[in-house]
């Protein structure tokens, strides 16, 4: 399916929850990632706090139609065990429709590692646990289909199609030349930048591996996130654009509680 093929007038909005990593600062939650249309709510990664700040915007936890886990980090990962506590446990309410927990291959076993310590509490009716598979799915209205990226061994990334929008989550991940292809005429390109070029690994993204992606493509938003404390204070977006030399691009450095509509 490419851009545009499908015509909605649905509103499409990303609210950053987290937009740091495991380092806990004032600024930035860990990574955590709200996609919102007229008819579903899903998230992306989980992290620490995640599922607090849901309710600091108003969204009942127990609406949450689907969860999409990158990568096992507890970064990505550590709110499953209130989400699910809570969802066993939800004082005076109930989840009404089943909540569909997915993630990368061992994701299965991931699970049942975390039930070792937790029991019963971590074994709410109505919750299924999904390994995502390579092939593109309906999930809920969404069209997703998943990338390797470069990080772990089984770790993901996820393409989203709704409502003619194209919405590319890269999680964590090095740089690898198929970003190039992903970010080509996404609405939004959500991908992590987690370092300045001074400290380049092939495990994360700086500046100039943005640059590199965005240099012949022309995606309409990229917001950068899973920012490391050295990343604060810096012009990320003219620090790019300079490197790129791509103007037409809209850059936008992730804040928690950011909400962005496509």
């Amino acid at each position: 399916m490419e851009r545009g093929e499908i015509i909605s007038s649905q509103v499409v909005k990303l609210t950053v929850l987290g937009s740091g990593t495991c380092v806990p600062t004032k600024k930035r939650g860990s990574s955590g990632y709200l996609l919102s249309t007229d008819t579903s709510s899903v998230l992306f990664d989980c992290g620490n706090g995640t599922v607090w700040k849901l309710e600091k915007i108003g969204v009942d936890y127990l609406k949450i139609d689907n969860v999409f886990i990158t990568h096992f980090h507890p970064d990505h990962t550590s709110d499953l065990i209130p989400l699910l506590f809570a969802t066993r446990h939800p004082y005076g309410k109930k989840r009404e429709k089943p909540l569909g927990i997915w993630g990368p291959e061992g994701f299965f076993e991931f699970i049942e590692k975390l039930r070792e310590p937790y029991g019963e509490w971590l074994r709410p009716e109505l919750v299924e646990i999904h390994e995502t598979g390579k092939k593109k799915q309906n999930i809920g209205g969404l069209e997703i289909k998943t990338f390797k990226t470069l990080h772990t061994e089984n770790s993901i990334g996820y393409m989203i199609y709704v409502s003619g929008k194209k919405i590319v989550y890269t999680g964590d991940t090095g740089y690898f030349p198929g970003l190039r292809k992903l970010a080509k005429r996404a609405d939004i390109f959500v991908t992590e930048c987690a370092l300045p070029d001074s400290e380049k690994m092939t495990v994360h993204m700086t500046p100039s591996d943005i640059a590199n992606i965005t240099k012949r493509n022309n995606p309409s938003k990229i917001v950068l996130s899973h920012l490391y404390p050295s990343m604060d204070g810096k012009d990320l977006p003219e620090e790019i654009k300079t490197i790129s030399g791509n103007g037409e691009t809209e850059i936008i450095v992730a804040e928690d509680l950011m909400e962005i509509v496509v």
